[in-house]
């Protein structure tokens, strides 16, 4: 049984201008009395400075939504409004709350308590479509996150053996691959946009304290980030590979994009690499409408790994959702009887912490992140007219250590709230996640199950 694995949190504030919900004005017939000071426990309201006889402006950013200090107002001076900066922020996929959720997260690592009062809707598309089934949650023994038995959340990534093969004096003769164990089924994504010094140091320094591991362009690898390099995962070009020797001889795990010559001989490609290096390879591929052909493709011609890549807001290039590719992709290999031989990442759309053991169920060995990360530091995405991510004015101040206790806080909400998902689901080990959709509830099956008869009749009727 692998040695159990524990995240440490701590409460790390971090002050930049974030993003928050409502916004609390105090009016006019303010008596300064002082009793919203004594009802907030938040310490959103405080007397002035420079004249105590006077209240101070509420300070939203420590504002816990609880409606206290409205109610408890001898005068009604005090009015709460939804922030348009919170209406403004993400779009149709990455939603307002999620915002707070993760930098809430991000600030002391524990698991956020929502839904109380939610009004529906109850599903939505991609994983918002999806339930799990919690049915052992109320045996006795589960674990949860207070470890009164085992979770294990480690994975594996690499190629492995579909049987075993011996001579006839009972000697192995199968060649066992390489694998690369990790404690929590997530790694770290650089993302496109550009960041400071202190944020990559930050990502380094956290993937290290949380032995996982971080793609980043090999170009971008220079000495300064050596001492980091067993977690890093180096994004090679095929085409100046050969300059990176050194770098790769040290790898663990290299990853490169599926290209034109992988598509001609993948065999050929992969024995350019072994020379190079005896890490795992990661074959990274970007989700079109042909994805299920290309996974199958590789798949038998012997890759080890292979992460693929959807939008940020989990869409592929035919536009499905990263749910339905899981689930195609996964299938696809399972019917070829090869599934269990290759390790699959995906990534874009894993944005809250329920998606990842959602994507294992669909099908998923592990995912991968950035923007969740890069939110947890403040940062604003906005979706439309077209992406773009906002850092917040005075992050590249910010000491490394700070953010990188905000990148593992944020890790540790995750793996608790993950702990919790598989211990009311009965499952012990992350591995056993995968394609295990009997503890999954899809919208669409149970939709048809419903309704279907009913619509199958009035189309007949058209007809």
């Amino acid at each position: 049984m692998p040695k159990k694995y524990h995240i440490s949190t701590k409460v790390t504030p971090l002050q930049v201008d974030n993003v928050f919900k409502f916004k609390i004005v105090r009016g006019e017939n303010c008596i300064n009395c002082g009793k919203c000071t004594k009802v907030c426990i938040y310490e959103a309201h405080k007397r002035g400075k420079r004249d105590p006889r006077k209240m101070a402006d509420p300070n939203t950013v420590v504002c816990r939504n609880c409606f206290r200090c409205i109610q408890e107002c001898p005068r009604g001076a005090l009015e709460k409004s939804i922030d348009m900066d919170f209406r403004n922020i993400g779009g149709s996929f990455w939603k307002p709350d999620m915002f707070i959720t993760l930098f809430k997260q991000s600030e002391d690592g524990k698991v956020p308590v929502t839904g109380a009062g939610y009004r529906g809707p109850f599903t939505g598309e991609g994983f918002d479509g999806m339930w799990t089934d919690m049915s052992e949650i109320v045996r006795p023994t589960r674990d949860g996150i207070h470890g009164r038995e085992y979770i294990s959340t480690a994975v594996e990534l690499g190629r492995k053996l579909n049987h075993l093969k011996f001579d006839e004096n009972g000697k192995l003769i199968s060649k066992i691959n390489k694998t690369v164990d990790i404690p929590i089924p997530i790694i770290f994504d650089i993302p496109a946009e550009d960041i400071s010094d202190n944020v990559l140091t930050a990502l380094l320094k956290a993937a290290s304290e949380l032995s996982t591991f971080i793609i980043m362009p090999a170009d971008d690898i220079g000495k300064d980030v050596e001492k980091y390099s067993g977690n890093i995962i180096p994004l090679i070009d095929l085409d100046n590979a050969d300059e990176h020797k050194a770098l790769l001889k040290n790898a663990n795990l290299i990853s490169f994009e599926y290209n034109a010559e992988s598509k001609e001989n993948f065999q050929k490609t992969r024995n350019r690499i072994s020379k190079l290096s005896d890490a795992v390879a990661i074959v990274r591929v970007k989700a079109g409408n042909d994805i299920e052909d290309i996974v199958s493709a590789l798949a038998h011609d012997g890759a080890e790994v292979i992460h693929v890549v959807t939008d940020y807001c989990g869409r592929g290039e035919d536009g499905r959702l990263v749910k339905d590719i899981i689930r195609s992709v996964h299938l696809r290999l399972v019917d070829e009887k090869i599934r269990d031989e290759v390790t699959l990442i995906f990534s874009g759309g894993i944005s809250m912490a329920e998606h990842v053991p959602k994507a294992m169920l669909c099908g998923a060995d592990l995912t991968a992140i950035d923007l969740p990360i890069m939110i947890g530091f403040g940062a604003r995405l906005f979706e439309g007219p077209e992406k773009l991510l906002v850092f917040p004015v005075g992050l590249d101040k910010v000491p490394a250590r700070t953010l990188t206790q905000r990148v593992i806080n944020l890790m540790g909400a995750w793996h608790s709230q993950i702990l919790e998902m598989m211990g009311a689901m009965g499952i012990r080990e992350a591995r056993r996640l995968r394609g295990e959709t009997g503890r999954a509830i899809f919208f669409e099956d149970i939709d048809n199950d419903t309704f279907g008869r009913l619509f199958k009749k009035k189309e007949a009727v058209n007809l």
